[in-house]
């Protein structure tokens, strides 16, 4: 066969890929079918009628020609047997990893600087075992549980609370999976409990009793929902957090009434009314979230409330 040597950056790209945190059959797939159609020039094949198993080894062969000297592949069956910790592996997924393309052969080839978590983890790997390189690395792979929540602002903030808390979700492997909404919870839910045999801590606003009704015939006993007491997550943050960060954000001192945004259920609604009264533009969670970590790095103690206490010893206990 005639193909192209891949150019480093596009190695980057597949490794990435062939390694987050997703079913391994929908990333291997993927590089494939994307490797044989920019690289492969031509094969006596017709690539529609290929088997997998020779798109494999078509895959791999471009893949290792990036690199010029290939190893003996232990990082590799390092890989595989943290794949079969995590997922319900099927014969097709095992297939797959069981390929040859040279993880670590084209890792090395890489700047580690410029590297994502899932990579940098195999670039540290060296004779640590996988939870011994997430542990002093902090790389957050192999994930070891899951936390999954309705949106953005508990993507970004509960990672920061849990460390200020002891918990470093990247040491421990803990990985928070947005669901995109409320209603998608569920159905997110019972997708992965097909997929991943580690435990999954699912968080739901006040309001998600009905979704929370439709996870709890499906709960596994490894698995815990907590749905928040009062209102949503905004409103499980205290109200002197609140205005510190606005303060320290904004440069002003012109929020001095901390339980103007105590925790009643209607944080959301005067954040909205807050942002509109001091000329801050429109109100997005995503900013305020954002906005809300930027004051957390810097801050010493900042205020944590109960609930954030509680759900952040319910993850590490799970």
């Amino acid at each position: 066969m005639k193909f192209k040597i891949p150019e480093i950056e596009y190695i980057q790209i597949c490794l990435d890929r062939l390694t987050r945190f997703k079913p391994v059959s929908e990333r291997y797939i993927r590089v494939i079918d994307d490797v044989l159609s920019k690289y492969l020039i031509q094969t006596d094949e017709k690539l529609s009628d290929i088997q997998m198993s020779r798109k494999i080894e078509l895959a791999q062969t471009i893949l290792n020609s990036a690199a010029k000297n290939l190893t003996d592949l232990k990082l590799n069956e390092i890989i595989k047997n943290d794949e079969e910790k995590i997922f319900y592996l099927t014969n097709e997924d095992r297939e797959f990893l069981n390929s040859k393309i040279d993880f670590l052969a084209l890792i090395n080839l890489l700047d580690e600087n410029t590297l994502p978590l899932n990579l940098k983890r195999l670039k540290f790997q060296n004779n640590l075992t996988s939870n011994e390189t997430r542990e002093k690395y902090a790389t957050l792979f192999p994930v070891s549980k899951v936390v999954l929540v309705e949106g953005i602002t508990e993507e970004i903030l509960l990672i920061e609370f849990a460390k200020i808390l002891g918990l470093d979700f990247k040491k421990e492997g803990i990985f928070v999976l947005g669901a995109g909404g409320k209603n998608q919870v569920a159905r997110k839910y019972y997708k992965l409990i097909e997929e991943i045999k580690i435990p999954i801590f699912i968080l739901l606003d006040s309001d998600a009793k009905e979704i929370a009704n439709l996870i709890i015939p499906k709960l596994r006993n490894k698995d815990k929902l907590h749905l928040i007491k009062t209102g949503e997550f905004e409103d499980i943050l205290t109200g002197k957090l609140i205005k510190n960060a606005l303060n320290f954000h904004f440069a002003q001192n012109m929020l001095n009434n901390e339980n103007e945004f105590e925790e009643n259920g209607h944080a959301v609604v005067e954040l909205h009314d807050c942002f509109k009264n001091n000329g801050w533009g429109e109100f997005k969670k995503a900013d305020f979230a954002k906005i809300i970590r930027e004051y957390l790095h810097q801050a010493k103690n900042p205020p944590v409330s109960d609930e954030l206490k509680l759900i952040t010893d319910e993850i590490k206990n799970l």
